[in-house]
């Protein structure tokens, strides 16, 4: 069956990604996210060889780099520093097209964003807060709160892209979500931003 139309939940990087790989392929794209406005949280930056790769299928992977910072190597360690595991790009061929590559993750959103207006099958709509989910023989469907009251949406398909709280996700399988919280604490630190900063407090 040929897909015509996808409702992706969630216009965060991964739908918006999703939603330009799907539109070049010539599919209709509606993105319903519950937000007002792109999420403006700096949080996740850095990525590595997997997301690259699919940065760049969705064509998007230049203009990140040209966004963005391109560190040589990159650490794990324990809270103690002690080191776990770290990637070094020295071992990789100069050409090598995937390295890594950080760029702020609202800075990341506001340049996928821009792609994905470029693509006219594609709609972001905000403040749409997806409430249910379901479907029949022939297609899914969302019901969707909107500024203008509740409206119902159809799509060949029903894609959750809307993170740890997802409503997609709690409509298939109800508040146990059958999957693992690990018992760890992650702290990002930028060693590079750390040393400007103690520099600009000492002058």
């Amino acid at each position: 069956m040929a897909i015509k139309k996808v409702i992706v939940v969630g216009a965060g990087p991964s739908g918006l990604i999703l939603g330009i790989l799907l539109a070049k392929q010539g599919i209709e794209v509606e993105l319903f996210d519950s937000g007002a406005q792109l999420d403006e949280q700096p949080r996740a930056a850095h990525y590595a060889t997997p997301a690259a790769y699919e940065l760049a299928r969705a064509g998007v992977l230049e203009d990140v780099k040209a966004r963005g910072l391109h560190p040589k190597n990159f650490a794990w360690r324990k809270i103690d520093t002690t080191f776990i595991a770290g990637i070094n790009h020295d071992s990789l061929p100069e050409d090598y097209p995937y390295k890594m590559v950080v760029l702020p993750l609202d800075r990341l959103g506001k340049l996928l964003y821009e792609h994905i207006q470029r693509q006219p099958t594609a709609q972001v709509k905000w403040s749409h807060r997806v409430m249910k989910i379901g479907q029949d023989e022939g297609k899914a469907w969302v019901d969707v709160e909107t500024p203008t009251g509740l409206k119902r949406s159809e799509a060949d398909y029903v894609i959750g892209c809307d993170g740890a709280s997802s409503t997609v996700r709690r409509e298939l399988f109800g508040p146990e979500y059958p999957g693992e919280t690990l018992n760890a604490q992650i702290i990002a630190t930028n060693v590079r931003g750390i040393i400007h900063w103690h520099a600009f407090s000492a002058s």
